[in-house]
């Protein structure tokens, strides 16, 4: 049994700024640009659908229940015969809602799809750099710094380039137009409800930063003893 001394583990070098490792991120992203984008572009449909998802039961309530007319964009699309028909608007209402559930379905499971497809390609290339670089890295590098780490460094780590690209920058951008989209709908019906959802917006960025700054040295500190774990386990069998 190999008893050579495992010393506890360095504290992690000053890591690159988030620009940086952003611009790492789009290169190494270069051969997925297409499904990302085909991945954004589901995301930013599904904008217009969460809109109108309230609205085919403000039709039933304000217009079938109620007297008031039709909203503009929607009378076109509505057969006259229908207008007065209280029978014929609920059939519409039930129409539109079944439309509006299929296509967030059809957007959702085509968003799934392509971010499985573009999640596994982007570790996969990413491991196989990772493995690449260890394999030219010096036999007394994987001595003296054991194999464990750097295996467990090409398993746990190399995920993190889907999870980024995939699963952060892109509902980052989509819910912002979302918020965007949102804001704009209520201050066309009611600019001082608007301000009340904006004054939200500001104390919600500023937890998200204050989270992100208590979390991200205790992440890093957390996968760095973990690697460091996987190492002394190695150690001990060998």
């Amino acid at each position: 049994m190999n008893h050579r001394m495992v010393d506890r583990p360095e504290p992690t070098r000053k890591s690159q700024s988030d620009i940086a490792l952003l611009g790492r991120l789009v290169k190494q992203a270069r051969p997925y640009w297409g499904h990302i984008s085909a991945i954004l572009a589901l995301r930013m449909f599904g904008v217009p659908l969460a809109l109108l998802t309230p609205v085919p039961l403000a039709i039933a309530v304000d217009r079938v229940v109620g007297s008031d007319e039709l909203p503009g964009f929607i009378s076109p699309f509505v057969p006259d015969a229908w207008t007065d028909s209280n029978l014929g608007l609920l059939a519409f209402v039930a129409g539109f809602q079944l439309l509006i559930v299929l296509l967030t379905q059809l957007q959702e499971l085509g968003s799934y799809a392509l971010r499985a497809v573009a999640g596994q390609g982007l570790a996969k290339e990413f491991r196989s750099k990772l493995f690449a670089h260890l394999q030219r890295l010096s036999l007394r590098y994987h001595d003296t710094q054991g194999m464990a780490e750097s295996v467990y460094r090409v398993q746990m780590d190399a995920p993190a380039i889907r999870d980024v690209a995939i699963n952060s920058v892109i509902p980052t951008l989509g819910s912002a137009v979302t918020l965007v989209a949102m804001v704009f709908v209520i201050a066309r019906i009611d600019w001082q409800l608007a301000l009340v959802a904006l004054a939200v917006s500001p104390m919600l960025f500023g937890l998200a930063r204050f989270y992100n700054t208590r979390m991200r040295p205790r992440y890093r500190e957390a996968r760095r003893i973990e690697g460091f774990s996987m190492r002394v386990v190695q150690e001990a069998l060998t």
